[in-house]
């Protein structure tokens, strides 16, 4: 989980127009994806965790992500809307846990 963050902070830091032409365009996209794959792991690494508490920590690694971009003058912008799709990302990524969940029991 945590190499998973580092990877994602990296790509999220990299200057704008770096990425392949397949993923440009589909910015929103990328960050359900990410915080949903975040979400999941962050739960099968802390299954006693709340998950507020969990949420509460990868909705922060969101905004720093998005501080960092606003900061960085590498031609990246800092996004309300990026956080919101974060959040989205982060309840589908716990639901997607209960049902791996569920569907594991005997």
């Amino acid at each position: 989980m945590l190499a998973t963050g580092l990877a994602l902070f990296t790509l999220a830091v990299l200057p704008a127009g770096t990425e392949p032409p397949l993923f440009q365009g589909v910015d929103k996209l990328k960050h359900v994806g990410a915080f949903g794959v975040l979400a999941f792991l962050a739960r099968l690494s802390w299954p006693r965790q709340p998950y507020w508490g969990l949420a509460l920590g990868l909705t922060g690694f969101g905004v720093m992500i998005e501080l960092v971009q606003g900061l960085s003058g590498w031609g990246r912008t800092a996004s309300v809307a990026d956080v919101i799709a974060d959040l989205v990302g982060l309840a589908l990524g716990f639901a997607a846990y209960e049902v791996f969940r569920n569907w594991r029991r005997p």
